[in-house]
């Protein structure tokens, strides 16, 4: 879907949230300060993890009601989840949701996923285009004849290889989520203007992690398409 620039205003993309409320809430309401005019763009992952994916939710449909220039992706743990409502019994789901995903708040009593949060991910776009960047959960496959087709690609890849990415975006840079990045990483591709900009620091991993250095994760990204800033918040969510 391609995205006009509105006339005046910022361009912002906001990295995976995972169930992180209190963080974006705050990088929202006291760091970013939306005004009427701003677009807002979200790189999925709104859920599981953290510890309030339901109010992430109800935060993200409430702005939308208020603004209508915010625009969703859809990321690989709201596709995981769909998956599971559609393929799975109802034990097996509930099991799925509560150990796996770790995201109880988000079913009514009898189990099923409510009503508000299905019409949300059903309404999960895959990616954006606007002007100068692609932006999109996790990448494209540029070995693929249709790579905007392929949406597991866009929602899984772990790595956007560009060899053949000229014939399908020209000159303009990716923007994505999904793999955790280290903040040193994220910050010298934006320095150095990469055709590849990955904006997931894992706001989530803020205690010791097996895989990552939490020194250099932790953080909800917020980055300004026109100007390269990139606009931080710290995980808050046991304050």
């Amino acid at each position: 879907m391609f995205i006009e620039k509105s006339n005046s205003g910022r361009r912002l993309v906001i990295s995976d949230i995972h169930g992180c409320a209190k963080t974006l809430r705050v990088l929202i309401e006291n760091i970013i300060i939306p005004g009427k005019n701003d677009q807002i763009f979200f790189l999925g992952d709104y859920i599981d993890r953290g510890p309030d994916s339901a109010g992430v939710l109800d935060y993200l449909i409430e702005l939308k009601k208020q603004n209508s220039i915010l625009f969703f992706l859809k990321g690989n743990h709201e596709e995981n989840i769909l998956n599971a409502y559609k393929e799975y019994d109802k034990e097996t789901f509930m099991f799925f949701v509560k150990r796996i995903n770790k995201s109880m708040d988000l079913l009514s009593d009898d189990g099923s996923i409510k009503v508000e949060y299905l019409n949300f991910f059903n309404q999960l776009e895959y990616y954006f285009e606007t002007n100068s960047h692609f932006i999109v959960h996790a990448g494209f496959n540029f070995n693929s004849e249709k790579p905007f087709e392929d949406k597991i690609s866009m929602l899984e890849l772990r790595r956007t290889e560009l060899e053949n990415a000229k014939r399908f975006i020209g000159e303009k840079t990716i923007l994505h989520g999904h793999q955790v990045t280290p903040l040193a990483e994220i910050m010298k591709t934006i320095s150095e203007r990469k055709k590849v900009i990955p904006l997931d620091n894992g706001c989530y991993y803020t205690k010791p992690h097996k895989i990552y250095d939490v020194s250099q994760t932790g953080n909800l990204c917020c980055f300004n398409i026109d100007t390269y800033e990139l606009i931080l918040q710290k995980n808050i969510e046991g304050q």
